[in-house]
């Protein structure tokens, strides 16, 4: 994982400009941290304090196996502690992992099957099964005891973003802010809550404050990151996402094309093989790599690895948009329409698939294929500036001005990116 970390940090550090200064490649953070706590731990073994402190950081490193371990030490040394017991079942929560949850949660209910903490363990176990009801049962009865339970309305929260219940959610994240405000898990749950629903910058305010909290989350870092990749700042918080937890394919990924988006090619190829070196059937990862061969011109090795990524995740959207552009780029026409149409049917809501065809189509001259496509993207996206752009020119080749002008101006006063310059052109040409 040391190998995984490096290439990144080191990508990164190739792709920033001064001022800013990434962090070193040798940096390491995370293991620096986690050294100095075993060493501690080592020396304080019946310190529960201290050999807790160690298994809350395995289990931020996302080093589950060790965090379940040394929290169930830790557990041992407070017999009876429902706050221990809980620190155990904390694992196969970020595990979702339902089989483990239910143990975990078994052991609080044998210590006090009545207990708040326990019915917000079988809360969250049930979350993790996706058995939101009793979890929501559990919770109900946990609160009418503790009004202002943190775990209680942390777990509410959670069960009603799971359930995209936006303003229940809100609420009960703001309850749980207010009955432990130094804990960033709440702000990161309404990041998280907002960004799913589309508020972008409410999305990004909570998870400033999240970050402002507990700066080392990488949980934190990559929501973030996520949302601001296009900057310097956003792709170096995936970086430190990586760093804090090595072996974590998602963060992994997403800096890795964080810098494929900026044009920062060779950076993010060195991260897709860092990815895959770590994870051979990161699917993601080859998908990545695929459309980052294919910007360099290697459409050979492009088509390979998305195949691959295909292979193991055959419904992905994403790579079956990528495997549509290099069969277009390839010359196979017939079957680059047909994936395009696949891509499109995977993920209704993206336009970009059915625009790619149809400026495929015009490029071909065959403009009543092109209108079929934008016919689609429109009925769905009916302000879609590219598909009125490209309207306007299916009606252009068709000789039809007054229509053409209509959809040029539409297109200008439409939503998303085009090449205004070009349409502007276009619509001087029809005068």
């Amino acid at each position: 994982m040391r190998r995984v970390v490096a290439a990144l940090l080191a990508a990164l550090a190739l792709t920033v400009s001064a001022p800013f200064v990434a962090p070193p490649p040798t940096a390491h953070a995370q293991e620096t941290e986690l050294a100095r706590l075993r060493t501690e731990a080592r020396a304080a073994p019946r310190d529960h304090a201290v050999q807790r402190t160690l298994g809350i950081a395995l289990l931020r490193a996302g080093r589950y196996r060790e965090a379940e371990a040394q929290l169930t030490r830790a557990a041992r040394l407070t017999p009876g502690s429902l706050d221990a017991l809980f620190d155990v079942a904390r694992v196969a929560f970020a595990r979702e992992d339902h089989a483990a949850a239910e143990r975990a949660c078994r052991a609080l209910t044998r210590a006090q099957a009545d207990a708040v903490l326990t019915r917000v363990c079988n809360a969250r176990a049930d979350l993790v099964w996706n058995r939101s009801a009793r979890a929501f049962e559990q919770l109900e009865v946990a609160l009418a005891s503790e009004p202002t339970n943190y775990e209680a309305l942390y777990a509410l929260a959670e069960a009603h973003r799971r359930r995209a219940a936006v303003s229940d959610a809100e609420a009960a994240y703001q309850r749980a802010i207010q009955a432990r405000p130094a804990s960033a898990e709440p702000h990161l749950g309404l990041g998280r809550l907002y960004a799913a629903a589309g508020r972008r910058d409410d999305a990004v305010r909570a998870l400033r404050r999240a970050l402002e909290l507990d700066a080392n989350d990488p949980e934190i870092q990559l929501a973030l990151g996520r949302l601001i990749s296009s900057s310097e700042e956003g792709r170096t918080l995936l970086a430190r996402a990586v760093e804090g937890r090595p072996d974590w394919p998602e963060a992994q990924v997403a800096a890795a094309d964080a810098m494929l988006a900026a044009g920062q090619i060779d950076a993010a190829e060195a991260a897709y093989r860092a990815a895959i070196r770590a994870h051979a059937d990161n699917a993601p990862a080859h998908s990545g790599l695929g459309r980052a061969l294919a910007q360099r011109g290697d459409l050979a090795g492009a088509e390979q690895e998305i195949r691959r990524a295909l292979s193991l995740v055959a419904n992905d959207p994403g790579s079956a948009l990528a495997l549509a552009d290099v069969l277009a780029r390839t010359e196979r026409y017939e079957e680059a329409f047909e994936q395009y149409r696949h891509a499109a049917d995977l993920d209704p809501r993206n336009p970009v698939g059915l625009v790619r065809a149809a400026e495929l189509a015009m490029r071909q001259n065959r403009d009543v294929l092109a209108s079929g496509f934008l016919d689609r993207v429109l009925q769905q996206h009916p302000s879609n500036a590219a598909a009125l752009a490209l309207y306007g020119d299916v009606m252009r080749a068709r000789r039809d001005t007054t229509r053409a002008r209509d959809y040029y101006q539409r297109a200008l006063a439409g939503t998303g990116e085009i090449d205004r310059p070009r349409v502007e052109q276009a619509l001087r040409e029809l005068r």
